[in-house]
Order: structure tokens, then sequence, then C-alpha cells
């Protein structure tokens, strides 16, 4: 699972429920206000429509409110629309100037092994991350500083999964489709990958399991 805790600002809500991921939900858009070194952050905010205390906080959120959340971070099959937030916890009684953006990225995998560098000194390199039982992948990147770069390189292969933790980041051009999304990792994990065995029928003295001999002519000579 990908969790996320952070203070969001109100942008809007929308009037009528929204169906998704099997269930019904109030909806409101929102941001994680921009830093020196990102954007703002785009979300959609999801929270149960099933009534009770969290739901009427939620519906009583104003536009331009500073609000606390928890939830589960979710990627939809679209990159350029806002990343959904389906909102576990709220607290609406924070300080208007705080701020707090930490992710945790339970269930990533490296979707390359190549690492390149950022104007901004960190390394970077893609991973992907999917929803619980979905085929769709959502692509960004890992970005860490250069004091991981013996641990990322040590670690990273395509395809294995790792566990990030980190903060946000997000660009938005204009006349760009899709924002340029990454998760600042202040560190990673990844499960120890066990040795290898050869494979039984390639291996040993047997000979001819890579050989193919040409077609036999039939009978005519052709």
């Amino acid at each position: 699972m990908n969790f996320i805790a952070a203070t969001v600002e109100i942008a809007a809500h929308r009037d009528t429920p929204t169906s998704a991921y099997g269930l019904e939900y109030a909806e409101a858009a929102a941001t994680i206000p921009g830093t020196a070194q990102a954007s703002s952050v785009l979300l959609r905010l999801l929270c149960y429509n099933g009534g009770g205390a969290k739901l009427n906080a939620f519906k009583a959120l104003e536009p331009g409110t500073r609000v606390f959340v928890t939830g589960s971070l979710c990627f939809g099959s679209d990159p350029s629309q806002p990343m959904d937030v389906i909102v576990t916890t709220l607290e609406p009684s924070i300080p208007s100037n705080m701020y707090c953006n930490q992710v945790m990225l339970g269930n990533a995998f490296f979707g390359s092994s190549d690492i390149t560098e950022r104007k901004s000194g960190n390394l970077a390199v893609k991973i992907g991350t999917t929803m619980d039982n979905s085929d769709t992948t959502t692509w960004l990147f890992l970005e860490t500083d250069v004091s991981r770069k013996p641990k990322l390189e040590s670690r990273i292969r395509k395809g294995r999964a790792i566990c990030v933790q980190g903060y946000f980041r997000e660009f938005r051009k204009d006349d760009s489709g899709s924002p340029y999304r990454a998760i600042v990792a202040y560190d990673f994990t990844t499960r120890k990958e066990k040795e290898r065995k050869p494979d039984p029928a390639t291996s040993g003295t047997a000979a001819g399991y890579a050989e193919i001999d040409p077609i036999q002519p039939d009978s005519t000579g052709f």
C-alpha cells in the first residue's frame, strides 16, 4: 500500500458524489502547497460518503483552508490527472503555515537500471507503482541524494521491488500534458535477493538443448 501524511490546501469541493474504487466518495480538489524546490502537488481528496464526523468535517472545509490529512495514495491510469488520496483521518485545527509532505510507497519497483543526475544534484531513476489488484502502472521518478549512490547502484535491478520513504515534488508546464512527478527519497529498502540457481535444462554435460536441426527434405529430395 502507498501512504501519505500531508498538509493540504482545499481548492474546491465537487457538488455531487464520486464513484471510485468500488465505493462512493465526497470529493475535493486540493494541493500540497509548493516550496522553493517544487511546484504545488495536485491532489484529489476522496472521503467515504458514509456519514459520520469525518465526512461532516470534510464537507465543512472552506476553499483556502489548510488541513492535515493521512490516507491511502492511489494513482489513476491518466498520469496528467492529480493523484488520489483516500482520506483516513483529517485534522482541521492546525496553524495556517503548517507544512507536512511525507510519503511511503510500499509497492513500488525499479522501472529502469539507468541512473541520471538532475540539475538539483540529486540522482534519479525511473520507478513504477501499481494499485491493488490492478494492471495499471504509474511511472514516476525516485530521486535521492548522491550519498545514496553506492546503495542505489548495488540494489537497482529493473523489476526489483522497493519500498521508498520521502516527499513528493511535481512540476507542470503549460505546454505539457503530464507533470514531472518524483518522490525525493530520504531512504529506500529492498528485499534481499536470493542466489539464482542455474537452469537444469541448460546445465551439466548434456548436449543439444540449444541446437535445432534443419528440416529434412521429403522423399522427392525437396
